[in-house]
């Protein structure tokens, strides 16, 4: 498996994840309002939309690059997912370990609601640390995180780094 392979099947991999797909739109709980948990029991699932609608949802709420332009005036929250560093193992490309950046940006009122980039990143984690996912060669380990500056106003960003390399098992 190469890069575009192994990135694609992560890419894949969280698009179908029903909690995640929640938490990037769903708002949060609010007891006054009436408004439960995005990730009640009660709520109906997001993957079971018809596929155009399910499709637009994914493709609004996680992105392959990055995109905020048009962030300001709406309220929700994002993932962008990309190729981070290669390193060569024993100087052979075939043979190297990968970083895979996942980057979360959520709006205030999500994250003043429930700490929503928190919750994203455990279900990220959830997801992919020491977990197979079909088609990557080896299992993902995090490697680290950290805030994300220079976000649009009225948004909070998190960096999620994640690794995989030839020789995990």
């Amino acid at each position: 498996m190469g890069l575009y392979d192994d990135i694609l099947s992560t890419f894949i991999h969280i698009r179908k994840d029903e909690d995640l797909l929640r938490l990037l739109t769903l708002k949060p709980e609010n007891f006054a309002e009436g408004i439960p948990d995005p990730l009640s029991p009660t709520l109906p699932n997001i993957i079971d939309k018809p596929p155009e609608e399910l499709s637009d949802i994914q493709n609004k709420h996680i992105m392959k690059s990055v995109k905020v332009d048009d962030l300001e005036p709406i309220k929700l929250c994002r993932l962008f997912i990309y190729p981070g560093r290669r390193t060569p193992e024993r100087n052979n490309y075939a043979t190297a370990d990968q970083e895979i950046h996942i980057d979360i940006l959520c709006h205030i009122d999500y994250e003043n609601g429930d700490f929503r980039s928190s919750r994203i990143t455990d279900r990220l984690n959830d997801l992919l640390v020491n977990a197979k996912v079909k088609g990557v060669f080896g299992k993902l380990e995090y490697v680290g995180g950290n805030i994300i500056s220079g976000v649009p106003r009225n948004y909070v960003g998190y960096k999620c780094v994640y690794e995989f390399g030839s020789f995990r098992k």
